[in-house]
C-alpha cells in the first residue's frame, strides 16, 4: 500500500505542476450548480456528479474552494471548461445546492450499501459513469461482433492480490480471478496493439482475449470502439471496491458483462437476462464455456436486454425528479462502502 500511496502522491504533484494555470474562479452573475462536499470526497465522485449534472443542466458548475480541492482537482480544469472554483470566502448565486446539509436542494450521502444490499432499483442513487474521457469525445462507431470475450486491465499482484475485496465484500479479488482465467484453453494473451491489428480477421471469435495494460493498452479514446467488437466483457472487481468503469462502458456499446459484483449495479444485473454471473473460482471456467458456446439467438436476446438496461438506468439521470430528496453517490472510501 505504501508503494501505491507514493505513486499517487507523485502523480498528483505532476498534475498540479502541469495544470495549476488552468484553474478558474467563478466571476459571473448567472445562477450556478454549487457543490459543497466534504473533504473525503474522491475525485471520481466529483467527476461522477459533474458529468451527470452536465447531461441535464446548462448552468455553470461551481465547486466550493479549498486548498485541498484545488490540489486534487486541478487536472480537470484543463479538461473541462464548464467547472469553476468559488472565490475564497464567497459564494455565488445558487440555482441548485448539492451538499451534505439537509437543507440543500440535493442533500448528499455516500451510503452506497443501500444499493448493493438490495436487488431492486434505488432511485436516489446517481448512476456510476464510464471513464470520464468517454463523455468528452464523440460516440464511438460500433463494430460487428468478431471477438468472443475480452478482458483488459491491470492485473498486478502487488495491487490486486489483497484481502480488501474478499474480506469487505466476500468476493473473489481480481488477482484470484485472473489466475483462474489464464488456465482456460480459450485464453489468448495479447497487447492492445495486437488486438487492433488482428480482431477483424475473426480469429478471436471463439477466444477469450486478455490484454494487460502493462503490455500496452488500447487508448481510452478508442477503447469503446474496439470493445464493441466483443460479445462479452469479463469484469473483475477493483482494488478497494468492486465497481469499475468498464462494466458501464461495455453495456453502452452492447457488450454483455460477465460479472461477480452484479448487485453493485442499480438495479442488480440478472444472470442470463442482462449478464452472465460467476461467484466461485470453480464457476469461472464454466461461465467462460457458457459464453463461448452460446447460440446466436440466445446471445441476441441477452444483448438486447443489456442495451435496454443501459438506456433505462445508466445513460442519464433525472435530478429534478429527486429534488429535495437525498442523493446517494458512490465514494471509493472503505468507511463509506461497508
Amino acid at each position: 500500500m505504501l508503494y501505491l500511496l507514493k505513486k499517487k502522491i507523485n502523480r498528483k504533484l505532476k498534475e498540479f505542476r502541469e495544470n495549476y494555470q488552468h484553474v478558474r474562479f467563478y466571476n459571473g452573475t448567472e445562477e450556478v450548480l454549487f457543490l459543497s462536499l466534504k473533504r473525503s470526497t474522491k475525485v471520481r465522485t466529483y467527476l461522477n456528479l459533474i458529468f451527470r449534472l452536465q447531461q441535464q443542466y446548462q448552468q455553470p458548475i461551481v465547486i466550493e474552494f479549498s486548498l485541498f480541492r484545488y490540489f486534487v482537482l486541478v487536472k480537470w480544469f484543463k479538461e473541462l471548461d464548464f467547472i469553476y472554483f468559488s472565490k475564497p470566502f464567497q459564494k455565488p448565486k445558487m440555482y441548485r445546492l448539492f451538499s451534505h446539509k439537509k437543507s440543500a436542494d440535493f442533500p448528499i450521502n455516500f451510503k452506497y450499501k443501500k444499493v448493493y444490499a438490495t436487488d431492486e432499483y434505488v432511485k436516489e442513487a446517481v448512476p456510476y459513469i464510464m471513464h470520464p474521457r468517454n463523455y468528452m469525445i464523440a460516440k464511438p462507431e460500433l463494430l460487428e461482433k468478431q471477438v468472443g470475450i475480452v478482458m483488459s486491465g491491470n492485473f498486478e499482484a502487488k495491487i490486486y492480490d489483497s484481502d480488501t475485496i474478499t474480506k469487505n465484500f466476500n468476493l473473489l479479488n481480481r488477482w484470484q480471478i485472473y489466475n483462474q482465467i489464464i488456465q482456460h484453453t480459450a485464453v489468448v494473451s495479447i497487447t492492445g496493439i495486437e488486438f487492433k491489428e488482428q480482431f477483424s480477421s475473426c480469429v478471436f471469435l471463439d477466444k477469450f482475449v486478455v490484454m494487460k495494460w502493462q503490455q500496452g493498452a488500447i487508448p481510452s479514446e478508442e477503447w469503446r470502439h474496439y470493445l464493441s467488437s466483443a460479445k462479452f466483457l469479463f469484469c473483475a472487481p477493483g482494488m478497494t471496491m468492486p465497481m469499475c468503469h468498464n462494466v458501464v462502458e461495455a453495456m453502452s456499446v452492447g457488450v454483455v458483462p460477465i460479472i461477480n459484483y452484479q448487485n453493485w449495479l442499480n438495479p442488480t444485473l440478472r444472470d442470463e437476462k442482462n449478464a452472465l454471473v460467476y461467484e466461485s473460482e470453480e464457476s469461472i471456467h464454466q461461465v467462460i464455456d457458457k459464453a463461448l458456446q452460446m447460440s446466436y439467438t440466445a446471445y441476441q436476446e441477452l444483448q438486447k436486454n443489456v442495451i435496454d438496461y443501459y438506456k433505462t438506468f445508466y445513460q442519464d439521470y433525472d435530478f429534478e425528479s429527486n429534488r429535495n430528496k437525498t442523493l446517494i453517490l458512490l465514494n471509493e472510501d472503505s468507511k463509506d462502502l461497508i
